[in-house]
Parts: C-alpha cells; sequence; structure tokens
C-alpha cells in the first residue's frame, strides 16, 4: 500500500471515531454507562491511537506520490504561506488562553469575548490557517493529503460541534450562537457583534508569533530532507 493510502486511512479512522464518540446519539449513551471521565478517556486514548499514526506516516513520507501542483515559484506565495501558519498558530495559542465556551469541558454560559467575537471556533480556524499555509507549497500527494485532511477536519469538526452543541447545550449557549459566527468576522459585518481591542489575548497573540517565527527558522533543521 502506498503512503497516501495509509495517510487516507488513518485519516478517516481518526476523523470517524472522533465524530461517531462526539455525536449526539452516542456520546449520551456512552456517558450514561461509562460516566463521563472514563468516556473522556477512551475517548482521548482512541485519538492519540489513530492520529498519532497518521502524524508517524505523513512524516515519514513527506513529499512523495508525486506532485499535483508547485505554488511555491509563484511570487510571494512563501512569504503568504509563512503568514498564514504563523497567524494561525498565533491564533491556536490565543484560543488556548482563551477558550470558546463551546469547546468540551467548559461549562459556563456566557456570550462572546476577545476572540470568539471573531470566530466561535478560534482553535479550529487556527490549525485550519496554518493547514492551509503549508498546503499551498506542499504539493505532493501526501503532503496534499495530510495538510488537506487537517484543513477539512478542522472546518468539519467545527460545523459538526455545533451542530452538536445547538441541540446538547442550547440553554447555556443559545446568546453565544447568536451573536456570534462560523466563519471570521461574520457576525461583526452583520452587525450581530463588534472588535473590542482591549478582549484580545494580545499577550499569548504575540508569544505565538514569536514561537511560529522560532518554528519557521528551525525548519530546515527539522525537516531535513
Amino acid at each position: 500500500m502506498s503512503p497516501s493510502f495509509w495517510i487516507v486511512f488513518w485519516w478517516v479512522a481518526f476523523a470517524g471515531t472522533h465524530m461517531l464518540l462526539s455525536s449526539p446519539r452516542m456520546r449520551p449513551v456512552l456517558i450514561a454507562r461509562l460516566g463521563e471521565k472514563p468516556f473522556l478517556g477512551v475517548y482521548t486514548l482512541i485519538s492519540f491511537a489513530t492520529f498519532v499514526p497518521l502524524v508517524w506516516v505523513y512524516l515519514s513520507n513527506r513529499h512523495v506520490d508525486g506532485l499535483l501542483w508547485s505554488l511555491v515559484g509563484l511570487p510571494g506565495m512563501p512569504q503568504f504561506a509563512a503568514l498564514l501558519s504563523v497567524l494561525g498558530i498565533a491564533l491556536v495559542v490565543g484560543a488556548v488562553a482563551q477558550p470558546s465556551p463551546a469547546l468540551a469541558g467548559m461549562t459556563k454560559a456566557r456570550g462572546s469575548r476577545g476572540l470568539t467575537r471573531i470566530t466561535r471556533h478560534p482553535l479550529f480556524m487556527g490549525i485550519a490557517l496554518w493547514s492551509l499555509g503549508h498546503l499551498l507549497i506542499n504539493g505532493f500527494a501526501t503532503d496534499v493529503l495530510f495538510f488537506g485532511g487537517m484543513a477539512a477536519f478542522s472546518l468539519v469538526g467545527a460545523a459538526h460541534q455545533d451542530a452538536r452543541k445547538r441541540i446538547a447545550e442550547r440553554e447555556r449557549l443559545g446568546q453565544f450562537y447568536t451573536e456570534t459566527s462560523f466563519w471570521p468576522f461574520g457576525a461583526i459585518l452583520a452587525g450581530r457583534n463588534r472588535l473590542v481591542w482591549s478582549e484580545l489575548p494580545w499577550i499569548s497573540l504575540g508569544f505565538g508569533i514569536v514561537a511560529a517565527i522560532g518554528l519557521y527558522a528551525l525548519h530546515p533543521w527539522m525537516f531535513a530532507r
């Protein structure tokens, strides 16, 4: 079997089990039978058991199985891709410091604040931006399947979370969903929200930018071939 096959296989295994276990029908049944903490333990174990092999297969087979596109030579493309990656990492770090109330484990009812005024899914959108940045300049089949899969999973996972939370936690998150948007700046442009600069986690965003630039500088050493 080709590396591309195994990347697809592990993406299907990871995404399939992830969404099945968190579905509105399956999740409540499993929590009732196992308890919430044991369920989260099983959920985490299965996630690691499917995601780690996916990453390992890709890192062992980067830039193989045929070139599908080559955009790296376009004027400004490497810089644009790097910018997307840096913004993506900064957004992920900011989302960890200022988590969305829709994330798993969050129980408090509150409206939008800071990053969630921009998008209700700053974590998922950060991962999608990082993935897109890598996808633009890595056009071999294994690259496209890995980074394209990462971007797709982030967006589909966010939509899946919305569908589940709107039903399961309608009372707690009703206001939050009313005043936020899936896509960045959607609610602000629609007049349902506004950007409050003082609420943004500037220290975390700055740390994310510095970390991303550091990782970018280390790329030639980390990925020599």
